[in-house]
């Protein structure tokens, strides 16, 4: 398909969903995985930005045998280049377009017809034009589809409109692919249909049923330290400083999916209430008590309608 875009001459666009970290192996300090720089032989965490060379062996049993595993947009770049060789394949992240500048001349040489084929990630599906480029290809869906997060599909779909609406805005029409393993998935089915409305009505519902906002509010009372058991036991002594009322629910502490980072290992507590202002007098009493009893190696803050969860 992408080399009959390219007989055709007409710019194929390959977009990795979210951020990559192709070496899969766990970053011992954040609990994180981390990303392979080819270029530059480095490690690179994107979450706090250490960076660190690649060892030559593992630095817990000792073998050598070690390989990069995964598809970031520099694999799927060396992976391209070897399948269309002579095309101009240009590829933008945020290691490729650190700066402004750089970003901004890539994307005026991208509109003067210098690059056959687009690589990137995230940074090419809002608002902009690329006259020749009329095929659009999304590798990984699935990572956007299966999250923790209940407003994960509703991201995505917002997300593949969105780079979809690159192809095919001249005269020529556009096409899209989209990987997946579950292409029977509503999602897609709404997507092919352009049924906004529809997608947006069977997500409501599900959320009426799960007791997900708008259906109810939330906060999350979050906290860090150097140690998860310490932010643990400070959730659930703060989880009973206060009466919740019975309109009130409060959950159990958990950790933070990525549970340490910058040095903190992270945990929090969500509170829920179909009731604003059941959930505020709570919120302001327990609030109240946070600043009496905080310990100074934790640190802690209340997020009200928490659009994030990770």
């Amino acid at each position: 398909m992408c080399g009959h875009a390219l007989r055709q001459h007409r710019g194929p666009l390959g977009q990795q969903r979210g951020r990559p970290h192709p070496l899969h192996e766990a970053e011992p300090q954040r609990f994180a995985t981390i990303e392979r720089l080819a270029a530059d032989r480095r490690l690179r965490c994107h979450h706090c930005g250490a960076e660190a060379a690649i060892a030559g062996n593992c630095p817990t049993c000792g073998n050598v045998d070690l390989k990069p595993m995964g598809r970031g947009t520099q694999r799927v770049e060396e992976t391209l280049a070897a399948l269309f060789a002579g095309a101009r394949i240009v590829r933008i992240d945020r290691d490729s377009a650190r700066r402004r500048a750089d970003l901004v001349r890539t994307l005026e040489d991208i509109r003067r017809g210098e690059g056959d084929i687009l690589v990137g990630t995230q940074l090419l599906a809002k608002g902009h034009d690329f006259p020749s480029l009329t095929l659009v290809a999304v590798l990984n869906a699935d990572t956007a589809l299966i999250s923790t997060d209940y407003r994960a599909p509703e991201r995505l779909f917002a997300v593949l409109a969105q780079v979809a609406g690159r192809a095919g805005r001249r005269e020529r029409p556009g096409e899209v692919l989209v990987q997946t393993r579950y292409p029977r998935h509503p999602l897609f089915a709404a997507l092919t249909r352009h049924d906004f409305a529809g997608f947006a009505k069977a997500q409501l519902e599900e959320r009426r049923a799960a007791g997900f906002p708008p259906f109810v509010f939330e906060a999350a009372l979050r906290a860090e330290a150097p140690r998860l058991e310490t932010a643990m036991a400070f959730l659930k002594t703060m989880a009973k400083a206060v009466v919740a009322p019975e309109e009130v629910r409060v959950f159990d502490p958990v950790p933070h999916v990525l549970t340490r980072r910058a040095n903190f290992e992270r945990a929090q507590v969500i509170v829920q209430s179909p009731s604003r202002p059941a959930l505020q007098q709570y919120l302001t009493t327990l609030s109240e008590r946070l600043f009496e009893k905080a310990p100074r190696q934790v640190r802690w803050h209340l997020d009200v309608d928490p659009i994030e969860f990770d």
